[in-house]
């Protein structure tokens, strides 16, 4: 069996790597933005505060998805999982250092 070293490449649709996007802001980031938009709307009975929020959301969206279009999946990934292990930190409880002080008795 002989070694192959170097790249290897397979034909894909450059579709599918993608994640779903609509207006160019991740579909769950449009998603929340609209909500937040639509439930400010619902509680001040104004419809400017509700598209600002809505604005404002949809930027950070679109912001985030450009620079890296799977974060959404990271941090979504991320808050199921729990701290790992660090060895250089220690326990609260060894941390502490108690100061007790002696006094000598002459005898």
């Amino acid at each position: 069996m002989s070694a192959v070293y170097g790249k290897r490449s397979w034909q894909a649709c450059r579709s599918l790597a993608r994640p779903l996007t609509v207006l160019g802001c991740e579909r769950r980031a449009f998603i929340l933005a609209a909500m937040f938009g639509a439930v400010t709307f619902n509680l001040l009975k104004a419809f400017l505060p509700g598209l600002l929020i809505f604005a404002t959301g949809y930027v950070v969206g679109w912001l985030g998805t450009r620079r890296d279009p799977h974060m959404m999946l990271v941090i979504r990934a991320s808050a199921n999982d729990k701290p790992r292990y660090d060895p250089a930190k220690r326990p609260a409880a060894e941390a502490e250092i108690e100061i007790v002080s002696s006094t000598l008795t002459a005898s």
